[in-house]
């Protein structure tokens, strides 16, 4: 028989991730579905993306990347904003984060207490 861990059956399913089921079975229904949930893509990864992942992999780019975000990605951001938008932005003002929460949460805390909230470093 498993022992379970006190507490453990109180952390429950993420609601994002319950939201994207019920969507999905509300699908698998026929329903028409728009799904807002969460920022699951409904189309395959492009193949040079996949290509650019498992080279590298292959390169030995294993394990975390800065908390920030990988130097030379931050240069290619800044250096797209100024050609796209025409404003020149220090790779040291971008930030690269994994998703959309992330995300959230830097400009909230950013914008509620800036001057006393460090919220990466």
């Amino acid at each position: 028989m498993l022992q379970t861990i006190a507490g453990f059956d109180r952390i429950g399913e993420e609601n994002a991730f319950a939201v994207l089921a019920r969507a999905n079975a509300l699908a698998a229904q026929g329903k028409d579905v728009i799904n807002l949930g969460i920022g699951q893509p409904d189309f395959r990864t492009p193949e040079h993306i996949v290509e650019a992942a498992i080279k590298a992999l292959r390169d030995g780019h294993h394990g975390y990347t800065p908390a920030v975000g990988i130097p030379a990605l931050r240069e290619a951001v800044a250096r797209r904003t100024l050609t796209t938008t025409g404003v020149d932005v220090s790779p040291d003002r971008v930030l690269i984060v994994p998703g959309g929460k992330v995300t959230m949460l830097a400009a909230s805390t950013s914008l509620v207490a800036p001057s006393s909230t460090n919220f990466i470093g």
